[in-house]
């Protein structure tokens, strides 16, 4: 009897450490490796992402974009002028 719940907890304890406490560690390595390249990467100097945006042929160019958003929805926190009509 003693042998057959020694085994089980030794199961219990395999289960929780296969199963809960490796995926976290690894999952906590891969979170703090991202987070120092991407303290690393404004050190390195600038990269094609951070330079901006670059026109394609394919797509609208930044202006005709900026004119597309405005035209037909209003901006969140634009100030609109109000008259009270009584």
């Amino acid at each position: 009897m003693n042998v057959f719940v020694l085994a089980i907890l030794v199961y219990l304890l395999y289960r929780f450490i296969a199963g809960f406490l490796i995926p976290v560690i690894r999952t906590t390595s891969h979170v703090r490796q991202q987070f120092n390249n991407m303290n690393k990467q404004p050190q390195e100097g600038p990269t094609q992402k951070a330079q901006g945006p670059t026109q394609n042929a394919q797509g609208p160019t930044p202006n005709a974009q900026r004119s597309n958003q405005t035209s037909g929805t209003s901006k969140v926190g634009e100030y609109i002028d109000f008259e009270e009509v009584k």
